[in-house]
């Protein structure tokens, strides 16, 4: 700097974003708040809260995958295996009212036309310990699954893991 005067700086990384600054004290310490305020400070927005339409009673699992496909911008087919089996078991819950099981998935894989579901045991796997689904026991010999918060949200979300807003 001029004068003998030390060069001061800061830098400031938040996620994605860096500030960084030199200079005089004062310039630092002026242009650092406005930048701070500018980029660093979160914007807060009321939250909204979106409260999820239920499928209608009735519908079947196809029409529901279309109308969910409709929603999210994405063919059922380009969706993953775990996804699939997601939108399955949140069907269940909201149509029917009900847990789900590896039956169920074939079933309704079959009924959809749904490809990419070879080894659902493989994406059951992933799901439990996302904690998207737990097994809550055998009824009648087959494991029974059951949707959880989080599962329920990441549907709703679209496919989207959203961090709760407080």
């Amino acid at each position: 700097m001029q004068n003998g005067e030390p060069e001061y700086g800061v830098r400031v990384r938040k996620r994605d974003v860096e500030v960084e600054v030199w200079g005089s004290r004062e310039f630092v310490e002026t242009t650092f708040d406005r930048l701070k305020n500018e980029f660093l400070q979160e914007k807060l927005e009321p939250a909204r809260v979106i409260e999820p339409q239920p499928p209608p009673q009735g519908i079947t699992f196809t029409e529901f995958l279309a109308e969910e496909a409709k929603r999210i911008g994405r063919e059922p087919d380009m969706l993953k295996g775990y996804e699939k089996i997601l939108l399955i078991g949140y069907y269940l819950y909201m149509v029917e009212k009900r847990d789900f099981t590896y039956e169920d998935v074939e079933k309704f894989k079959e009924e959809a036309r749904l490809s990419g579901l070879e080894n659902p045991r493989q994406y059951m796997s992933i799901l439990i310990k996302r904690g998207f689904v737990s097994e809550t026991g055998v009824e009648a010999g087959k494991k029974v699954f059951k949707m959880l918060r989080r599962g329920l949200q990441y549907v709703e979300n679209g496919f989207r893991e959203v961090e709760a807003q407080q």
